[in-house]
């Protein structure tokens, strides 16, 4: 009984977009598909993870509906519309309870297909305190909630309708602003091999169409647990270094100059690499430089010299500067970082190619990528949760014939 009803709760994790509408085929299936099944959400809802025990017992003392009941109203269609401009990072945050309060007293309408009103009256007014007035009155947070009932189920603030079942996913629908655009968007979930994948589409969004093929980069090694990848023009190479180490001086400002003008290519795949459990950052690029003015440049400046495995290196920002910079390069590659060398040598002996790295696989677009984020989380939920968990999440930006499209997976 507890975990069913546990559904409607956890809904809020698919439920976060701005000007939104949300089509559910099965509450069930969604609790089933994701929070069973995933390792990411089936272990930050687990005891072991963040957990959720308190809101379990809150249920078993709570509700006097039947399990029955409450299976059919759970497995009925639900439609939620909003108007509120929810975030992109809310899309995937586990705290479904505070979410899902959120996105009810925001919404602009409910549709829930289920004839179950016991369980509805019972969940909205005993789990998150709605008053009732009338059989077709509800008030939270200061709204009223007006209730419509029919042959097809009940209806919040809505006139009733029909449900229209013609969804791609477990969950799909509408928004808009997801990059920032106000564009409107199509989406869907799916789960696959405990995948959670989202696929969200557009019509009228166009990306940076500056696309890049995901191969070039089989061979290299790259590591860090934030990896942000795209193609940059040789022209806004300082405005993407200043996004990460901003220039202390003017003398700051004449090196990132300096190097903007030894780059050989007038375009070449950028890597930043962060690291979420401590301040390690690395920016890759893939160009070669022209080391016989790197070499005058280090040598005027007496720059502090050295080699790890096949990178040379200089020490390139002042020695009394606490956090300091070393530029490692090689000849069609160099990285600024704050990567002491001897660190620096184990990651590139050890760390494997990125084509054998775990997530090349999951990559399903490895050709005209305008964009690819991958997160690894393993770490940080080891170190924080105590949890040994292969997790990780990745997003895949394209163009596909017109159809600007972003792929979300979680694992």
């Amino acid at each position: 009984k507890l975990s069913i009803i546990l559904i409607f709760l956890i809904l809020i994790v698919l439920l976060t977009f701005g000007e939104t509408t949300i089509r559910i085929k099965s509450p069930l299936d969604v609790y089933t598909k994701i929070y069973e099944t995933v390792p990411f959400y089936r272990f930050v809802n687990s005891t072991e993870g963040i957990g959720q025990d308190y809101i379990k017992e809150l249920l078993s003392t709570t509700l006097e509906s039947t399990n029955t009941n409450i299976q059919n109203f759970l497995n009925a269609p639900m439609v939620f519309y909003s108007d509120k401009n929810y975030s992109v990072g809310e899309l995937f945050n586990p705290n479904y309870f505070n979410l899902l309060f959120d996105m009810i007293v925001n919404s602009k309408g409910i549709a829930i297909y289920s004839t179950e009103y016991e369980v509805f009256n019972e969940i909205f007014t005993k789990i998150f305190g709605a008053n009732k007035v009338s059989d077709d009155l509800y008030t939270l947070e200061e709204r009223n909630f007006t209730v419509q009932k029919n042959d097809d189920g009940l209806f919040l603030n809505m006139a009733p309708t029909t449900y229209d079942n013609n969804s791609k996913g477990l969950v799909s629908g509408s928004l808009e602003n997801i990059l920032n655009e106000n564009k409107r968007w199509d989406f869907y979930f799916t789960v696959d091999s405990r995948t959670l994948k989202a696929t969200f589409e557009s019509k009228d969004y166009r990306g940076a169409q500056n696309n890049f093929d995901l191969t070039i980069l089989e061979n290299k090694k790259i590591f860090g647990e934030v990896l942000n990848i795209e193609k940059l023009d040789k022209t806004n190479f300082s405005a993407y270094f200043e996004n990460f180490l901003m220039p202390l001086d003017d003398e700051s400002k004449n090196v990132i100059g300096f190097i903007a003008n030894s780059i050989k290519e007038e375009e070449f795949i950028a890597i930043s690499s962060q690291s979420i459990s401590n301040n390690e950052l690395n920016l890759f690029f893939e160009t070669s430089i022209d080391t016989y003015k790197l070499k005058e440049f280090a040598e005027e400046r007496n720059m502090e010299e050295g080699k790890v495995g096949t990178y040379n290196y200089y020490l390139w920002s002042n020695q009394s500067v606490e956090n300091q910079i070393y530029l490692y390069f090689t000849e069609d590659e160099f990285i600024f970082s704050n990567v002491l060398p001897n660190r620096m040598n184990v990651y590139l002996s050890e760390i494997p190619r990125f084509k054998n790295t775990k997530f090349y696989g999951e990559i399903e677009r490895k050709e005209g990528l305008d964009n690819l984020l991958i997160l690894d989380i393993s770490n940080y939920l080891s170190k924080n949760f105590y949890g040994s968990l292969d997790s990780w999440i990745i997003k895949e930006e394209y163009d596909n014939d017109g159809m600007y499209t972003v792929e979300m997976k979680i694992r």
